[in-house]
């Protein structure tokens, strides 16, 4: 295979590998004999290996940007046939074959991709499924204004006692098909166990009254904001629903990548910024149990395509409609010039939508430093404007490679404390 190799290293292979574990059993198959079939065409990579028992295992490899399949049963991914086969492309070029077209089991393994899925009208069934969906949920927000209601009566004090009720609206929330009101509530239940917690959870059960208060007048809302008001209640939109949407066309850098967990089911939070646009773009991720993500994003890499962009005011979770490694120099990214500029954008867009999480923010010329009176991360701008951080592994991180000098800083605002992301240092993308 006589085409360039992508920008592969052990340290990318080590971030696309479940785990540790994985990555040393597709070492030990890169010495192995038993591949049957290894072929590619510089965009991807496919082999057939024969196990011990003479099965047949399928892998099949996009180079970029990675996308890695395999038939085999491993609840871990990608598994290791999938790795080996990257391993064996880089350190073993003549065991491989050129051959342009993938074999019609490969294209299975990959499935669909691109932007040429559709989305179709809803049927009649589908259409009376989403009634009895909604009258579900006009049910658990008349008992989750009830509930409030009570808190309001007996006072925070009180409940703060019954940990149980707060789990048990939770669980009710759930059956109601109002999970991100559960997960709200759930995050409540955490704030209650740390010190000073009185004005988050004020202020979280302010943003769930105001939730009711929306949903009673659903009816009166416009078309984007009552999509929007169902996002919050939970109601996600599908990613072949964008479909219809024009998009916007652009080169998005990745600017960080942060993983996490609830239960057995994880995710992944990855930002974007376009080039020409200057638009923010948050893609979500989600994984069951021990299956790996489907795409695989790198920081500082960057993706020429188009995003289709979820309803919402400010509208930043997004989905690839298509896109492709782009290979050509990024232009520099316009940056935030001081921390009030922060501040001012984010009640900008609060006062558009009161469901705002978070603002990205990219931030020039701010320097972290750590108060030790007060135990505190802060970011200062030249001004000496100052946001607070938290005390984290990523805090820390900032302070070191800046060395307590003026630095451009990526992260998330929520009103209250910024949370560094990651940095652009001598012309990198370093995530923290």
């Amino acid at each position: 295979m006589d085409r360039p190799v992508p920008a592969w290293s052990y340290e990318r292979l080590l971030q696309l590998a479940p785990d540790t574990a994985t990555l040393e059993q597709a070492r030990k198959l890169f010495f192995a004999k038993r591949w049957l079939v290894l072929e590619g065409n510089g965009d991807f990579l496919w082999g057939v290996y024969e196990t011990a028992y003479g099965q047949r295992i399928e892998a099949v490899v996009r180079l970029e940007p990675p996308l890695l399949r395999c038939s085999c049963k491993s609840r871990r991914r990608p598994c290791k046939h999938a790795l080996a086969l990257i391993l064996l492309f880089l350190n073993r070029n003549e065991a491989w074959r050129v051959k342009e077209e993938l074999p019609d089991w490969a294209r299975d393994l990959l499935g669909k991709q691109g932007p040429n899925t559709k989305s179709t009208p809803a049927s009649a069934p589908d259409q009376q499924k989403q009634a009895e969906r909604v009258r579900l949920m006009d049910s658990g927000v008349a008992e989750l204004d009830k509930w409030l209601r009570t808190v309001a009566r007996l006072g925070l004090a009180q409940m703060v006692q019954a940990p149980e009720e707060w789990e048990n609206l939770a669980a009710r929330m759930v059956d109601c098909k109002l999970g991100s009101i559960a997960r709200r509530i759930r995050l409540c239940q955490q704030w209650l166990q740390q010190e000073n917690w009185e004005d988050a959870v004020t202020a979280e059960l302010g943003l769930l009254h105001l939730f009711v208060l929306a949903w009673q007048r659903k009816e009166s809302l416009q078309p984007a904001q009552k999509r929007e008001l169902l996002q919050v209640a939970g109601w996600n939109v599908r990613k072949d629903q964008l479909g219809t949407q024009q998009g916007v066309e652009d080169s998005w850098l990745v600017l960080g990548v942060s993983t996490g967990s609830e239960e057995k089911l994880k995710f992944r939070r990855t930002w974007m910024r376009g080039e020409k646009s200057g638009r923010y773009a948050l893609l979500l991720d989600f994984a069951f149990g021990n299956r790996g993500f489907e795409d695989h994003w790198v920081t500082g890499s960057v993706l020429r395509g188009r995003l289709a962009f979820y309803p919402g005011q400010p509208s930043l979770r997004a989905a690839f409609q298509h896109y492709q490694v782009s290979r050509e120099a990024y232009e520099a990214v316009a940056a935030y010039a001081d921390l009030e500029e922060v501040r001012v954008n984010y009640a900008k867009f609060l006062g558009l939508s009161p469901w705002l999480m978070v603002l990205p923010a990219l931030v020039d010329e701010v320097r972290p430093v750590y108060d030790q009176s007060e135990k505190q991360f802060f970011l200062l701008d030249r001004e000496q404007r100052q946001l607070k951080m938290p005390d984290s592994e990523p805090s820390w991180k900032l302070l070191a490679i800046s060395g307590g000098e003026p630095i451009s800083c990526f992260g998330e605002y929520n009103g209250r404390i910024f949370q560094p992301i990651s940095v652009i240092h001598d012309g990198r993308v370093i995530l923290l």
